[in-house]
């Protein structure tokens, strides 16, 4: 039964996500990077129809020192609600504190799984986010070629995904961010401070950072990610985790990388979680 028809429905979704470390796949499955400590719009409604409406807006935040950044918090706004996380523990909805599990008036689900907060408003849009570094909004078939932001359009091309905010080419993924920061979520934020960062970074730090004791774990052909090597790509986490690992603290970088790529290839139900504790990412490292 959907929207009161019976019948038969496509299931077919497709997944963006967004990793603290500065990391992005699109929803047909193009990459791009642009560390920054700014509000971004992550997807939202473009071609309008008639019954739904959505705005799904990321901040990323100073944390920790020197220079590593986190995903906080989230705002989602669905038909004339708003959906406010500042972490898997704190909720809001419509500006007043909720208890987890919850139904909103307008029966979008919010509850707890795997160590993920998940927002359902099944069949459109299901959003699952670590309330740290990770986020991923995985949305229906009725959305393709109606949506924009940095997660693109859904409609089968990733060629075309670097689009500002008036549907012009991205000549850069830094011209890309400015076209969908957002303002007023931050009094400032500097969308080329971590870009410059991670260009001052010395080869002795890269070649530490792209050892076997770090961010060549994601490439591992005998590692626990062997089974998502043949569906999604690893090299774009796997550059990430040693660009960004210049200005962040290693261990939390290397985490963050790694829960970047599982969570992408857990999509296709093919991976559990037991790299997490093997690997005692468990708790966040505080550098």
């Amino acid at each position: 039964l959907r929207n009161g028809v019976r019948g038969c429905f496509s299931t077919r979704s497709s997944f963006c996500l967004a990793a603290g470390g500065g990391v992005f796949r699109t929803f047909d499955g193009a990459f791009l990077r642009f560390p920054a400590n700014c509000a971004f719009v992550l997807s939202t409604i473009c071609q309008k129809l008639p019954d739904f409406s959505f705005q799904l807006i990321i901040n990323f935040d100073k944390w920790s020192s020197p220079n590593l950044t986190i995903i906080s918090p989230v705002y989602f706004y669905i038909n004339e609600e708003q959906i406010l996380i500042s972490d898997r523990n704190t909720v809001k909805v419509n500006g007043s504190h909720v208890s987890i599990p919850f139904v909103t008036g307008l029966s979008t689900k919010i509850f707890s799984q795997e160590g993920f907060l998940v927002i359902d408003s099944s069949p459109d849009i299901q959003i699952r986010y670590n309330g740290f570094n990770v986020i991923k909004i995985a949305i229906g078939e009725r959305l393709q070629n109606k949506v924009c932001g940095l997660c693109g359009n859904f409609n089968g091309d990733r060629t075309d995904d670097y689009a500002t905010l008036r549907g012009k080419p991205a000549v850069s993924s830094v011209v890309l961010a400015q076209s969908w920061k957002t303002n007023g979520m931050q009094k400032s934020c500097n969308e080329l401070q971590y870009s410059q960062y991670a260009a001052s970074c010395d080869n002795v730090q890269i070649q530490e950072l792209q050892s076997d004791s770090y961010c060549l774990k994601l490439t591992d052909m005998k590692g626990f990610f062997q089974p998502c090597y043949g569906l999604l790509d690893p090299l774009p986490f796997y550059e990430s985790c040693f660009l960004d690992g210049c200005y962040n603290h290693k261990k939390v970088q290397l985490c963050s990388s790694l829960a970047a790529y599982g969570e992408a290839c857990r999509t296709f139900g093919i991976l559990g979680t037991d790299w997490i504790e093997k690997e005692n990412c468990c708790k966040r490292a505080r550098g």
